[in-house]
């Protein structure tokens, strides 16, 4: 049995400086000019250090520009420059061999695409291919740099068929995305493709066991090895190679790199109670030391209303009864009254004759039960997102619940998740995370992101939270594109935080910790935090700028990921980075980075927090895989930017459920 893996690969090399030839950056400043050098000179690789392009030969014979200088490089200070040296080498001898290479723009991660089908061609029409992601990094830890590379695994699925094949062979192309001659491999393309052809087990089974831990840390564990055994005929320029490869495990020497285990919050229940009789089950507790707002809700008249297809009212009737049982059970409501409306068809037209009902007007919230298709229909002609645009304007949250799930998944579990979001959506709180007592004030404030019909971020700015998790802001604002992000962002946060910093400052120094979805730029998240700070100058306030992600290539294994992961598992790989791990059967931790513009830089501290507030999600008693400083903003946006689409329908409705988490 073999311990916790990171998938850094070590790589020595002894030279420590290097004269590399360059040009001036202002030559070739604009786009096309630095595109036709690239092209004007294939046997050269480029990397621009500031105000220098640096370049370097592939071959020997190549040629260089006539305006060429050099300088020399002393790798200590300019480890980003020896890394990308290492990177260029790497792909340059990877390349040949017969692996399809592709690497996105947005990513510091190469795609290496094996040729082999995994599916040994048992599926016509349909083939999987392995992808190696290979990925430089360095960092510097106690002083000492440690320059390598990261490696992943994942599989890529594509058509072999063209739209005509689809078609030939009976499968429905309609709403499938794709070009004029194909049709995209995407979920809900193989989804149909595997089901019209009764191949779905099949598919399933052997992914499920391509996709095993165990397998992915083997691909890499082997890709691994054939770099070390050719290291030598990797060819480095300016006379650099490569002493060795090292595969580690934690902890490294000196306990450079180590893990160490983040503790669960204690989850506290009404009038501050705990979990003291050792119960196990989360949805038990709130059961048993009732929800932590129960003041709220415990004498209070609860209207709930229900719009449903007539032919889906037996079904309906039985989930009702369930319904009203779990709220009561476990929230300790003690007067519910349902309102039951059938409507006559499935159709949007059917579903509007009941929008303006007096007595679902007067409901505190709206369950619309609909089908798997009408979920996925545009917001425009969708019963959901029309009734949940026209309900929000009045006040109302509402929940969708579609017949498939009635009819099929109405077990105890998903009942239960069922009543949280319910609870939730009408302003409860079920209950809060351990607040640590601390020195200063401090408020977490998340922003998040969604992408818009058009592939464009879209920023959901931003939500407040207490540092006990509690939901604090009750206004967010408008949905903003990068154009008006700063000015959006700073304005939003004046008007929120200016109230609730003039309570904090009493104490003295108080602290803004920001969530971001991005990692902060001067442009956006540093012009509106000088921007808040300039307007807040009789205020005295560390903050810290937060980017959490999983868009990185680093995994975690134990035993070889024949194990699971320890949640809570933390790994500070420098000052300022450090990976956590939420979920145990995944091998994909979240990377926290601090900026390194902020005035509070607690790496451990900063990770816990976030840790804690993964135990904060109102959709699953279960701890979720996102922190909800990031997942809310997100979801929020994600469902506002719906919401646009729908006619007739402003952003200011919102305004009407703000204190309520109307969007999980």
């Amino acid at each position: 049995m073999s311990g916790l893996f990171l998938n850094f690969y070590q790589v020595d090399i002894p030279t420590k400086t290097a004269s590399i030839d360059f040009v001036e950056y202002n030559s070739y400043a604009s786009k096309e000019a630095f595109i036709s050098l690239k092209n004007s000179y294939p046997n050269l690789s480029f990397y621009r250090d500031n105000d220098k392009i640096l370049l370097w030969k592939k071959a020997s014979e190549s040629e260089l520009p006539e305006n060429t200088t050099s300088i020399n490089i002393d790798f200590a200070e300019k480890a980003k420059v020896l890394s990308k040296v290492l990177e260029r080498s790497i792909i340059d001898f990877v390349e040949p061999k017969g692996y399809r290479i592709f690497k996105n723009k947005y990513s510091n991660a190469w795609e290496i695409i094996s040729s082999r089908d995994v599916l040994n061609a048992s599926i016509e029409g349909l083939t999987v291919n392995r992808i190696v992601h290979f990925s430089p990094y360095f960092f510097f830890k106690e002083e000492k740099l440690l320059l390598g590379f990261s490696l992943s695994t994942s599989l890529k699925n594509s058509f072999t068929w063209s739209k005509a094949e689809f078609e030939k062979y009976g499968i429905d192309i309609k709403g499938l995305k794709g070009d004029e001659e194909r049709i995209f491999a995407n979920r809900q393309s193989i989804k149909r493709f595997l089901e019209t052809k009764g191949l779905t087990t099949r598919y399933d089974e052997i992914l499920n066991e391509e996709n095993k831990k165990s397998k992915c840390f083997s691909v890499i564990d082997s890709f691994y090895k054939w770099l070390d055994k050719n290291k030598t005929e990797i060819k480095l320029p300016f006379g650099l190679c490569i002493s060795f490869i090292s595969k580690k495990y934690l902890p490294f020497e000196d306990e450079l790199i180590k893990s160490e285990i983040i503790g669960k919050p204690q989850r506290y229940f009404y009038s501050n109670r705990k979990n003291t009789q050792g119960l196990r089950y989360y949805d038990q507790m709130v059961k048993t030391y009732q929800p932590y707002s129960l003041e709220l809700y415990q004498n209070k008249q609860i209207n709930i209303g229900f719009i449903c297809p007539s032919e889906y009212q037996g079904e309906t009737e039985v989930f009702i009864k369930k319904t009203e049982a779990k709220l009561k059970e476990v929230f300790h409501f003690n007067s519910l009254n349902f309102h039951f409306k059938t409507i006559n068809s499935k159709d949007l037209d059917s579903y509007k004759e009941v929008l303006y009902d007096d007595v679902l007007l007067k409901c505190d919230l709206i369950y619309v039960i609909v089908n798997e298709a009408q979920e996925k229909l545009n917001p425009k002609i969708s019963p959901y997102y029309v009734c949940k645009a026209k309900f929000i304007g009045n006040g109302i949250p509402t929940q969708d619940i579609q017949i498939e799930t009635i009819r099929q998944n109405l077990n105890a579990y998903t009942m239960t998740n069922i009543a949280l979001n319910s609870y939730a959506k009408l302003g409860g709180t079920a209950w809060t995370i351990e607040k640590e007592d601390k020195l200063k004030d401090e408020l977490v404030i998340g922003i998040g992101s969604t992408l818009s019909e058009n592939g464009q971020f879209v920023l959901g700015i931003a939500q407040v939270f207490h540092n006990d998790g509690r939901y604090m802001t009750g206004d967010c604002s408008p949905l903003s594109s990068f154009e008006n992000y700063a000015e959006n962002l700073e304005n939003h946060l004046y008007k929120t935080l200016k109230p609730l910093v003039e309570e904090m400052s009493k104490t003295g120094t108080f602290r803004l910790i920001f969530h971001l979805f991005k990692s902060a730029s001067e442009e956006y998240e540093i012009k509106a935090i000088n921007g808040l700070k300039a307007r807040l100058t009789n205020y005295n306030f560390e903050f810290a700028l937060v980017h959490l992600a999983y868009g990185h290539n680093f995994r975690l294994y134990f035993n070889d990921g024949k194990n699971d992961i320890n949640q809570g598992t933390y790994i500070q790989l420098s000052k300022h980075s450090a990976l956590l791990h939420f979920v145990g059967k995944s091998d994909l931790p979240l990377k926290i980075d601090i900026d390194k513009r902020s005035t509070f830089t607690s790496l451990f501290y900063i990770a816990k927090q976030v840790y804690w507030f993964s135990h904060l999600s109102h959709r699953s008693y279960m701890p979720s895989k996102r922190t909800v400083t990031i997942m809310y903003p997100s979801l929020m946006a994600k469902m506002t930017e719906e919401l646009k689409k729908v006619e007739g329908w402003d952003y200011e409705r919102l305004k009407a459920v703000s204190e309520k988490l109307w969007f999980i």
